[in-house]
């Protein structure tokens, strides 16, 4: 709300000023600049707050859950994404997949996929990020996955970076969201869908690092929201804030705190609020790839 005032503030100002005076003319064509240069400055600070595109699956890699091939978004749907809204969205959900591949070590998967999502690349005019160069680095790489990780999230940086120089900052806004979905899409899929044969404690062991990676996810939530109200809304972009903030909301109803203070921390695998998180996070999920 604080960066959309900042431009309505300033647009009032240039619609009210009289045209016969033109020094108030030009007082208020700065005002406006210098509030444009602000929201581009929030923007830029949020967008340093969000997680890059290796961090949730490298962190699910830590947690010792299995590799889950089933979760990826399948690499053949890059054709369907004419919009540019629906191609920034996707490729960020791509290079999240290209990480969460890379962080299980299955490399030769993760390097097709760089190569089959080039096309979303073109399409926004992103070709300079997943060039001819970059396949090569990753391809010289295979083995070192934390070089992998590297090259993914320059990728995606560069990306960023291009979009916001050329004035495009919605653009990069949904490549970012598109990524943080995924990420979060996978995590609370391998929640849900982790193998029951487990003994509790076994299971356990593995699920309660992944819930932690879940909640963590709270804060950089909050921070995509903000980031996608501070561009120009368009109804994707609107839909999208809705989805997430309800999302937000479920966040809320986790009683983490009191449950960890308790030492009953396990409890939260039974919390109907992580069931209400994991079904909305595959709503959106479908939402934005289908």
């Amino acid at each position: 709300m604080y960066l959309r005032s900042i431009v309505f503030v300033a647009l009032l100002a240039v619609v009210a000023c009289s045209p016969q005076k033109k020094e108030k003319e030009s007082s208020n064509s700065e005002a406006f600049e210098k509030a444009q240069e602000e929201v581009k400055e929030q923007i830029s600070g949020v967008v340093k707050e969000m997680p890059a595109p290796s961090e949730i699956p490298y962190l699910l890699m830590e947690t010792g859950a299995d590799f889950n091939e089933s979760l990826l978004h399948n690499v053949k749907s890059v054709g369907n994404y004419s919009q540019n809204n629906e191609a920034a969205v996707n490729l960020g959900v791509y290079a999240t997949d290209v990480a969460y591949l890379s962080a299980y070590e299955k490399s030769q998967k993760a390097l097709n996929y760089i190569t089959e999502i080039r096309p979303l690349a073109d399409q926004l005019a992103l070709s300079g990020s997943f060039d001819p160069k970059t396949v090569e680095r990753f391809e010289a790489n295979l083995s070192n996955t934390d070089s992998l990780a590297m090259i993914v999230n320059e990728a995606i940086n560069n990306a960023d970076d291009h979009l916001r120089k050329t004035d495009r900052p919605k653009v990069a806004a949904l490549l970012l969201a598109g990524s943080f979905i995924e990420g979060l899409y996978i995590a609370t899929a391998l929640v849900e869908n982790y193998p029951n044969e487990l003994p509790d404690e076994a299971r356990s062991l593995i699920l309660i690092p992944l819930v932690d990676v879940i909640i963590k996810q709270e804060e950089p939530l909050i921070d995509l929201i903000e980031l996608l109200k501070g561009v120009d809304q368009d109804d994707y972009i609107s839909t999208l804030i809705t989805d997430l903030e309800v999302l937000k909301a479920e966040y809320k109803k986790l009683n983490v705190q009191k449950l960890m203070d308790e030492g009953r921390g396990n409890e939260l695998l039974k919390d109907e609020a992580l069931d209400n998180i994991t079904n909305q996070m595959g709503k959106i999920r479908d939402d934005v790839t289908g």
